[in-house]
């Protein structure tokens, strides 16, 4: 019922005459007992209804023409706003301002390295790969 109703909804049908409630009593009406879809032949049944309901009777090539004019679907993801202390790269502070901090201090850690077992400094770095000194 939901994708039928975005349905009509992109295709403009959904309005003060045709509210969701019409529409989800009409889907549930048109479907088939213990399915949650329809088919296309069940879909063509329900133009008529549709066009009743929101031109009179009679009209259902009114609506067909505004299903051709409307009917692609419509994607409305969101869109972010600018913000200025993200996207101005002169309003970075500290650390950013110089381009973000490193995990690694850049020096290679191999297998050797890390069982290495002698002597460390106060920050855990071994003196023979301390490269500060």
């Amino acid at each position: 019922g939901a994708k039928f109703f975005k349905f009509c909804k992109d295709c403009k049908i959904a309005d003060s005459k045709i509210t969701r409630t019409d529409i989800d009593m009409l889907f549930a009406k048109i479907k088939v007992k213990g399915t949650r879809t329809i088919t296309f032949s069940i879909f063509k049944s329900a133009i008529p209804q549709l066009a009743a309901k929101k031109y009179g009777p009679g009209s259902e090539e009114k609506l067909t023409d505004l299903i051709k004019k409307n009917g692609f679907s419509k994607s409305s993801g969101t869109k972010a706003k600018a913000t200025r202390f993200h996207d101005d790269k002169s309003q970075y502070t500290g650390v950013y301002k110089n381009g973000g901090p490193s995990s690694v201090s850049g020096h290679k850690i191999t297998l050797s390295k890390m069982m290495d077992r002698s002597k460390a400094n106060v920050r855990g770095v071994n003196y023979r790969y301390d490269h500060n000194k």
